[in-house]
């Protein structure tokens, strides 16, 4: 039986109990329910051993792609460091054109390049500016807590949480 099938199934006996007033009818219902109760609990237990196997999956890929990022990065910096090496060499020959079948390589003139030395010197004109304004939600639910008023803010009650420990 599923999990939600036991839930139903557990529902519907307290509404029984609810709707019938009768010690014998009240006795049966509740062996119904401690019965129902059992399954409950041992599928909760698996669908808990179950998310704690899915886990256990996700932090060895979170482990996998940190060794695959740390290979990419030095394969990234061998290929680099290849170019360098090319690009040096074509400029300590003179050489700034090879043709091959496949491709051809070309060193071409350093492009201009703005350097802004000092910031603050700059003119209005030449600085865009960012604004980010987010809300405070610590301090404001300590204010709403302490009985302030805060317009614009309440409290609410949040999603229920699950804890597994």
């Amino acid at each position: 039986m599923k999990l939600y099938e036991i839930s139903e199934q557990y529902a519907e006996v307290q509404r029984l109990i609810e709707s019938d007033d009768s010690e014998s009818m009240a006795e049966a219902v509740r062996e119904t329910m401690d019965l129902i109760e059992g399954d409950f609990q041992e599928k909760a237990s698996s669908v808990v051993l179950f998310s704690r196997n899915i886990e256990a999956d996700v932090a060895a890929i979170e482990q996998e792609i940190e060794r695959l990022q740390s290979k990419k990065k030095s394969i990234q910096n061998k290929v680099d460091h290849l170019r360098d090496y090319l690009k040096t060499n074509m400029a300590a020959t003179g050489i700034s054109n090879i043709k091959c079948p496949l491709f051809s390589i070309t060193l071409s003139k350093p492009a201009k390049q703005v350097e802004v030395g000092n910031e603050g010197a700059l003119p209005d004109e030449f600085v865009r500016v960012k604004t980010t304004v987010t809300p405070d939600r610590a301090a404001i639910a300590k204010a709403l807590k302490a009985g302030q008023e805060v317009p614009g803010a309440c409290l609410v009650d949040g999603p229920q949480r699950l804890t597994i420990k």
